[in-house]
């Protein structure tokens, strides 16, 4: 219920390398970040004249380029193998082929990648949110390109490795382990580092920001997979709807509880309403009686299945011939609109005679919890008490009204009204006005905060020219703030670079540096 409408074109692999490459064709360099990517079985060709072009224009040398075949709606590591000969692939299915990139960063021989955790509150305008800490997900094997059909030395999937004869805990760091290794060996360039996967992962937001409309009270949960080459160039592997929450190691304990706490924190959802604050296993289920097979008094037996199907059949034929002037988008918690009768309990009833008469839900607190979760995200303005009073009502909105409502952006009073409505949340929150910090959790877009009542850029070229500002600014702080190379890098280290960048692009206070704690 919390997904973002068109959210989640980014998780798929063909829709993120397509909107990538029409990214980069706009705006150039700045979205060099994802490899070479074709779409099988369309692209075959194109693959087949690339891989012509390598072998011809490298002497022969092309013939060795690795190359990475990935499923486009397969995770956990299926369906993924590497290959150097087309005739090694098989592109039957629907996939994606990437060059592979054959020099990743190590630490002790081993590959790893990056599991960063985003949450995005809104696309129109653009605000995201990434945590601080993270995973580092290693391979079992030594890394080497002698052997490319061995999973285990080229791919980092917890999932796939677990079936390893050598998996074990250490095969997961969390963030600030890897950051501490890179420190020792790269000393002021670790910074820049994690400056630029934070404007790797707004770009990529910004990707399919313009093809998604507006929506309020929603919110998206990404995990982005991210790699380091030897010369600490990010490149963005895939990214994760809904990325998996389970605790395998102590390093998932450490960063994905507080993580959850803080998120719900960050939207303003209270803990009792989540279901985080026991984080055990639910009870087993109770026998339900009226269902179970009993005995008559022949010793015949009679399933009480087969005498409740009629019943559950006739249930939906009321719901489906139910008008739709009987439908209504507001929960129990919220009062009755006009024209509606309110329902009076009878005498019976109110004095609990009656022998079919409900319990007393107005202290059950497992209904009061129903209730608010019903009335948290009602409506508070008039505009969206007409929609829901017009819809009551049996007037369904047309397609173009639609479609203007998001693709018109600000160009109108009614467009501007209705996204600055979805900026605000039905608990309060006001998303065009984002804290800079909850917890670990760090706004890294937008950079600043506007005026009172004011929105944030929406232009996605305006939006890209920031971060490319923003990351030229990270490299200039880096090279004027890293000269001094006997400074130790610890949190005052890091304040020093934080508000360098802070003057440099000229933000107030309310600007937060995204960085692994240590």
């Amino acid at each position: 219920m919390n997904h973002i409408p068109k959210g989640g074109s980014i998780c798929r692999k063909d829709n993120l390398s397509r909107l990538l490459r029409c990214m980069k064709r706009i705006y150039g360099a700045v979205y060099d970040f994802s490899p070479p990517c074709y779409h099988l079985p369309l692209e075959y060709a194109k693959l087949v004249s690339e891989c012509s072009r390598l072998r011809r224009d490298e002497n022969g040398a092309g013939a060795n380029v690795v190359w990475i075949h990935k499923p486009v709606a397969q995770s956990q590591g299926r369906g993924i193998f590497l290959f150097r000969s087309l005739c090694e692939m098989n592109c039957g299915t629907s996939a994606v082929v990437q060059r592979y990139i054959e020099r990743p960063l190590l630490i002790a021989g081993y590959k790893f990648d990056l599991r960063l955790y985003v949450c995005v509150p809104g696309y129109r305008p653009l605000t995201a949110y990434m945590y601080a800490e993270g995973l580092a997900r290693f391979g079992t094997d030594k890394y080497t390109l002698s052997d490319i059909h061995n999973p285990y030395r080229h791919l980092t999937n917890s999932s796939l490795n677990k079936s390893g004869p050598r998996y074990a805990e250490w095969c997961k760091w969390t963030l600030t382990q890897v950051r501490r290794a890179l420190i020792g060996r790269w000393g002021a360039a670790e910074w820049v580092v994690w400056q630029r996967i934070r404007a790797l992962v707004t770009l990529t937001l910004l990707a399919q920001a313009a093809g998604t409309p507006p929506a309020r009270n929603c919110f998206e949960f990404y995990g982005f997979d991210v790699l380091l080459d030897d010369c600490l160039k990010p490149w963005l592997l895939e990214v994760n709807l809904s990325p998996a929450l389970a605790s395998d190691c102590e390093a998932d304990v450490v960063v994905k509880q507080p993580m959850l706490h803080e998120l719900f924190d960050l939207l303003g959802l209270p803990m009792k309403h989540t279901g985080l604050a026991k984080l055990q296993a639910p009870p087993p289920p109770t026998p339900n009686l009226n269902s179970c097979s009993s005995e008559d008094e022949n010793g015949s037996t009679k399933s009480g299945r087969s005498r409740t199907a009629p019943r559950r059949g006739t249930r939906s034929r009321r719901r489906r011939a139910m008008p739709i002037h009987c439908v209504t988008l507001q929960g129990p918690g919220a009062p009755a609109q006009a024209g509606q009768v309110p329902s009076t309990a009878t005498p019976a009833s109110q004095n609990g005679s009656a022998p079919n008469a409900p319990p007393d839900k107005a202290n059950d607190p497992l209904e009061k919890s129903k209730e608010f979760n019903s009335g948290r995200y009602k409506s508070a303005d008039a505009s969206s008490e007409a929609d829901v009073q017009s819809t009551s009502n049996g007037t369904i909105p047309t397609s173009e009204s639609v479609d203007e409502s998001w693709r018109g952006g600000y160009s109108t009073a009614a467009s501007r009204r209705r996204v600055m409505t979805a900026c605000h949340w039905g608990n309060g929150v006001k998303w065009n006005q984002a804290i800079g910090r909850v917890g670990h959790w760090v706004r890294i877009y937008p950079h600043s905060l506007p005026k009172d009542d004011e929105l944030p850029v929406e232009d996605v070229r305006d939006s890209v020219a920031q971060v490319s500002k923003f990351v030229r600014a990270a490299r200039e702080v880096s090279r004027e703030c890293g000269k001094d190379t006997t400074a130790p890098r610890d949190a005052a280290r890091d304040a020093v670079f934080e508000e360098a960048l802070r003057k440099k692009l000229d933000f107030g206070p309310h600007f937060q540096v995204w960085l692994p704690p240590f």
